[in-house]
C-alpha cells in the first residue's frame, strides 16, 4: 500500500476537493443536512461550434462534379443521405476508380468447364488408374457379378436334378458364404 492509499484526502488550493463526484455530492449532502447554504454550481461556459459548422456553404450539384473538386462537404453528417450518395455515385463513376488492375484473381467464371477431347478423356482415365491404387469396379458390380455367377450355377444344377429324377426342390443352405451379401 503506498501513502496516497492511507492518507486522507485534503482540499486543494482553489477549494475544490479531490476524490470526484461522489465526495462532492457526499459534501453537499452533509451541508444540506445542517442547513448550511450551498453555493450554486459554476457552469461550463459552452464553446463555441467549430468553424465549418458555423458557416455551411453551400453544396454544388453533384451531376457537375469532377475529380478535382472538393467532395468533403457532401460528407458532413447534415446532409442528406440522397445528396450524398448523388456525390459518391459521381465521385466513383470517374475513370480514374474504374481501371482494372490485373489482381482481380477472381474475374474469371470457373463455371464454364470446356469439352475434352478423346486423345485428352484418355489422358485423364490413365491418370486417375496411375494415381488412384483403388480396384476399378465398385463393391455393387462385384456383388451383382457374384449373384449371377450363383445363379448360373443353380441353373446348371438343376437339370442334373431333374434327370436325376427327383422332383423336390433343393433346399437353401443354412448359411450363406461369407463373402455374399445379406438380404
Amino acid at each position: 500500500m503506498s501513502a496516497s492509499d492511507t492518507e486522507p484526502v485534503r482540499p486543494t488550493a482553489a477549494g475544490t476537493e479531490e476524490g470526484g463526484f461522489l465526495r462532492r455530492w457526499s459534501q453537499r449532502k452533509q451541508a444540506a443536512a445542517r442547513g448550511d447554504t450551498l453555493p450554486e454550481p459554476v457552469a461550463a461556459p459552452v464553446p463555441p461550434p467549430p468553424a465549418d459548422e458555423r458557416e455551411t456553404p453551400p453544396l454544388p450539384d453533384p451531376a457537375g462534379l469532377t475529380l478535382a473538386d472538393d467532395f468533403r462537404g457532401f460528407l458532413r453528417p447534415k446532409v442528406p443521405a440522397a445528396l450524398k450518395r448523388q456525390a459518391l455515385t459521381q465521385l466513383f463513376s470517374q475513370a480514374h476508380f474504374n481501371q482494372v488492375d490485373g489482381l482481380d484473381v477472381y474475374m474469371d467464371d470457373y463455371n464454364l468447364v470446356p469439352d475434352l477431347n478423346d486423345a485428352d478423356r484418355g489422358l485423364l482415365r490413365h491418370a486417375r488408374a496411375v494415381l488412384d491404387p483403388t480396384p476399378s469396379e465398385t463393391l455393387a458390380e462385384r456383388d451383382r457379378a457374384r449373384a449371377a455367377d450363383a445363379l448360373a450355377a443353380a441353373d446348371d444344377a438343376a437339370p442334373a436334378q431333374d434327370e436325376a429324377g427327383d422332383d423336390t426342390a433343393p433346399a437353401p443352405d443354412d448359411d450363406p458364404a461369407p463373402d455374399a451379401p445379406s438380404a
